[in-house]
């Protein structure tokens, strides 16, 4: 779906933090700089730059963690730098115009920020916020420079700050619902954008902490990446205002499923409840964080408060569906399903969720279908190659040839650590391969995937529940399989109008 506001795609793009540079200009767009800048940096700080050889004259490249380990090591002088707003030619590195070259009596309009270069430039002036926690997440550099301050709320911002940047929170959390990777990344400058401009504004940390929390599932950026900056900017959404609801959601989520913190993201998702009984995404993600057995009746009750809460959502809906397949009502499920799939053809998940349920069920033609369209709206090359091999298996000899081409091939990227283990393991059941299959949810334990959880609900790996070494696994993971026994609350009188299951009757 087409975003309702312009804006210039190549300043909202995020760089590729991992790969080569190619030029002074790329090393300088990544690094925020003018090249002669990233130069003087080479020169004089040691900037880690490479020299293609025999290349022509300024024929260099870098790779982005190499520059970002180095940018932490020089964080200090950095900052000074960037506290002074201008680099050696003592020009601001800013797209706003300098108030003095404004014509007389013009009117000095506030303009968002708008590329990732001003954000690191204008965030610098709130070095101090998390700083060693900051730093020991390696987050992005204008992340640290967002997190900088103590926590003073919006004291001192003008009222034309604040207006501007809760238009920017409002276009970020329409970004944030389209849940693809391109609006995710989006998301994230415009909730940047919002905190340079009103770096006491609780929701934009939250809608911050938010994005990483669907990065990892709707992009390719690592689970521990997204949920440790996910962590961090919903603690300092918290810290500015613990009575909002988002904030205490993007924290339980990034607990439950980043740091298997169980317990205290379940009171956290009932904090966020108790302060917003009718806030859909929090009842969804409650839902899905303890969609086990043992527990999927009181998941499916919250599931379908968020679905009366708001009905027109497609991610609500393909929840549900998944959820109910996980409770034995597969055709209602995949029904449903097929359903937002219709509707909404660009999300993913309905796809990965048909993917996984056909593959259960053997239905190799449907499986093939959508987990090439799942791997397609994704933009996942690794997804793409592994639903590539499996055709190309079944092709050649069936349903026998798909399940050893879909194992060899997720076997690759597993031992590369490309692939979730959990998932691995599931098809090394589909082939009888018990051993194996243990092997890789021990795996997925000691690399601390959020998909190893599923080993408690997935049918197929279920079938390993008389092992030893899949009860230790159960064991170590410490999953509460029954609902958290509290006091009556005020969650719980609030929840009365949706019949969320008490676990206390």
């Amino acid at each position: 779906m087409a975003s309702s506001y312009s804006a210039d795609p190549s300043k909202l793009a995020r760089p590729d933090r991992s790969g080569r540079l190619d030029g002074w200009k790329d090393i300088a767009a990544y690094l925020g700089r003018a090249e002669r800048t990233v130069k003087r940096w080479e020169r004089e700080r040691g900037l880690p730059i490479h020299r293609v050889p025999g290349g022509a004259k300024g024929s260099v490249y870098a790779f982005g963690e190499e520059l970002d380990r180095w940018l932490l090591r020089s964080s200090v002088s950095a900052s000074a730098e960037e506290a002074a707003g201008a680099d050696a030619a003592g020009e601001p590195e800013s797209d706003e115009v300098p108030a003095k070259e404004a014509a007389p009596g013009a009117e000095q309009r506030l303009r968002p920020v708008s590329s990732w270069l001003t954000v690191a430039v204008a965030g610098s002036a709130l070095l101090v916020v998390l700083g060693a926690a900051v730093a020991e997440l390696s987050l992005p550099r204008k992340v640290h420079a967002l997190f900088a301050g103590k926590a003073a709320g919006s004291t001192g911002v003008s009222a034309d700050e604040k207006r501007l940047a809760r238009e920017l929170y409002l276009k970020g959390r329409y970004e944030w619902n389209q849940r693809t990777p391109e609006s995710l990344n989006r998301a994230l400058d415009l909730f940047t954008q919002a905190i340079v401009h009103d770096p006491g504004d609780a929701p934009s940390y939250a809608g911050l902490a938010d994005t990483y929390n669907l990065l990892r599932e709707y992009s390719t950026m690592p689970d521990d990446v997204a949920y440790s900056r996910a962590i961090v900017a919903a603690r300092k959404a918290v810290e500015l205002d613990d009575s909002l609801a988002e904030a205490h959601r993007a924290l339980a989520f990034a607990e439950r499923y980043g740091t298997w913190q169980f317990e205290d993201a379940e009171k956290e998702f009932r904090r966020a409840i108790q302060l917003d009984p009718n806030d859909a995404q929090v009842r969804r993600w409650y839902a899905n964080a303890f969609a086990v057995r043992g527990r999927l009746d009181e998941s499916l009750a919250q599931i379908d408060a968020a679905q009366e809460l708001d009905p027109s959502s497609d991610v609500t809906l393909a929840d549900k569906g998944l959820m109910l397949a996980n409770a034995g009502r597969i055709p209602e499920g995949v029904q449903l399903l097929k359903e937002v799939e219709r509707s909404a053809p660009e999300l993913s998940s309905p796809h990965s969720y048909l993917a996984r349920i056909s593959l259960r069920q053997r239905d190799y033609v449907t499986y093939l279908e959508e987990a090439t369209r799942a791997a397609e709206t994704m933009n996942d090359p690794v997804q793409k190659d592994i639903a590539a091999a499996a055709r190309a298996g079944y092709t050649r000899a069936g349903a026998h040839g798909l399940l050893e081409a879909l194992y060899a091939k997720q076997k690759e990227y597993y031992l590369a650590g490309k692939f979730e283990a959990a998932y691995f393991a599931h098809t090394c059941m589909l082939l009888n391969k018990r051993e194996e299959a243990l092997q890789a949810l021990e795996t997925s334990y000691a690399r601390h995937e959020s998909e190893v959880i599923g080993a408690l609900s997935d049918p197929a790996l279920l079938a390993l529940r008389d092992e030893p070494r899949y009860r230790a696994l159960v064991s170590k993971i410490g999953f509460p399989m029954r609902p958290a026994r509290t006091p009556q609350s005020d969650l719980e009188r609030d929840d009365s109008h949706f019949a969320i299951l008490n676990p206390l009757r």
